[in-house]
């Protein structure tokens, strides 16, 4: 007689995947990436010569000046050459003080903000912010870099 193979029933599929080979997979992908990402410093990008504007003349503005010290900070001064406070918050409501007393009562045009190259943006944003709010709806604010 004929052996009789028992044939074993086919497993029945139960919907569900094992993904833990997946996560093996993609934990290693990721440690891969980053041991082998280089960490740069951030790019410090030179902007180009302006070659067109006209040139904004300091006797009819409001004229600020942004100076960086040896300590690394921003000193922020006057056209007369006094400097405004060093403490951030005194010096913003000195800055909108000064503004506003150029604009309303020596009747200047607009405000000019001369900075250093070596400035930072983020010192030259606070400047202008406290600069701000010192000025009325017509009057603008004016960015130069100093040569």
């Amino acid at each position: 007689m004929a052996e009789k193979r028992r044939l074993s029933k086919k497993r029945e599929f139960d919907g569900e995947f094992d993904i833990t080979p997946m996560i093996d997979v993609v934990l290693l992908l990721l440690i891969f990436f980053i041991v082998t990402a280089r960490m740069e410093p951030t790019i410090v990008a030179e902007l180009p010569k302006a070659k067109n504007g006209d040139v904004a003349a300091g006797e009819e503005g409001v004229v600020i000046n942004v100076k960086q010290s040896a300590q690394g900070v921003a000193e922020v001064i006057r056209s007369n050459n006094v400097a405004f406070s060093a403490d951030p918050e005194l010096m913003a409501s000195e800055i909108a003080e000064y503004v506003r007393n150029g604009v309303e009562n020596e009747q200047r045009k607009f405000v000019l903000i001369r900075g250093e190259p070596s400035v930072k943006t983020r010192d030259m944003t606070r400047v202008r912010v406290a600069a701000s709010e010192g000025l009325g709806e017509d009057q603008q604010i004016l960015i130069a870099v100093q040569q």
